[in-house]
């Protein structure tokens, strides 16, 4: 019986099987407004000096967001599944010589549900001369790269018979077609599952939701260095620590997030943006 699409890879730790005993919680939950207010802001008073106003939690999440949304416009990482349909151009050197090589537009691929060769224009991804078999489909999840190659008890000539059968795309190989742009339709999902976000990731997000939160409300939090009281030729002034807290907090923010962003790179394979063409 034909699977419906490719095996699903751990992404982290990556072709892992079996963590073994005991076990390290590895994951965490996308934090919220209320995990937000217990860590990374706990004891910043999220209130506005001036006008009495408490900081929502609406409000922090979107903060949440905008972290999510930025760290995978940066990483190219999608923290929960998201799936593709991308057109491909056939190249003929491709399929004869590195069993179709293919580079999809994005990484830590999940699994693959559809792969076809489409010689025309039409829209619809389900409408391919030839659909390739998935037990051919060899997925480099991380890498973001499929290639087509022989599965257990195959020949490389029966191969070859099944996964490029096809009167149209036999047609077109004889009148010697070198290329077709859009030819190949990938159908696939990349990123985290939702009960699986690395811990990194998860403190990534914290990290950059506090900065935005804590830059956005520290002239509203603390928006004076001391105070003054003059009665009957008498003055009196008391200095508050709140400024000094704040700027000593967001530069330990600031230097956390480059720590873990580094680290997401280097793991992710995000510290160069390197491409096969």
């Amino acid at each position: 019986m034909p699977i419906s699409k490719t095996p699903k890879i751990t992404p982290y730790p990556l072709w892992s099987v079996d963590e073994g005993s005991p076990k390290v919680n590895r994951f965490e939950p996308i934090p919220d407004a209320t995990s937000m207010r217990s860590k990374m802001l706990f004891g910043i008073p999220l209130k506005s000096a001036l006008t009495g106003e408490e900081f929502t939690d609406a409000s922090i999440e979107s903060f949440i967001t905008q972290a999510i949304s930025e760290i995978e416009h940066t990483l190219d990482l999608y923290i929960t599944p998201v799936e593709f349909i991308e057109k491909h151009d056939y190249i003929r050197h491709s399929f004869t010589w590195s069993y179709n090589y293919l580079k999809l537009n994005h990484p830590q691929i999940l699994h693959v549900k559809n792969v076809e060769l489409s010689f025309s224009n039409d829209q619809e991804l389900n409408k391919g001369f030839v659909q390739f078999p998935l037990e051919h489909v060899h997925v480099m999840p991380q890498e973001g790269v499929i290639q087509l190659v022989p599965a257990f008890g195959t020949s490389l000539s029966g191969f070859l018979l099944s996964a490029f059968s096809g009167t149209q795309f036999h047609a077109l190989r004889a009148i010697g077609l070198t290329n077709f742009p859009g030819g190949v339709r990938v159908r696939y999902t990349a990123g985290f599952e939702h009960d699986k976000v690395p811990a990194i990731l998860v403190a990534l997000i914290e990290t950059m939701a506090a900065i935005k939160t804590l830059s956005t409300l520290g002239p509203l939090i603390f928006p004076h260095n001391s105070t003054s009281q003059s009665i009957d030729g008498t003055s009196q002034s008391v200095g508050t620590l709140g400024p000094g807290y704040l700027k000593q907090r967001m530069d330990e923010l600031e230097k956390l997030k480059e720590q873990q962003m580094d680290a997401a790179k280097g793991y992710y394979q995000r510290k160069f943006l390197i491409d096969w063409f």
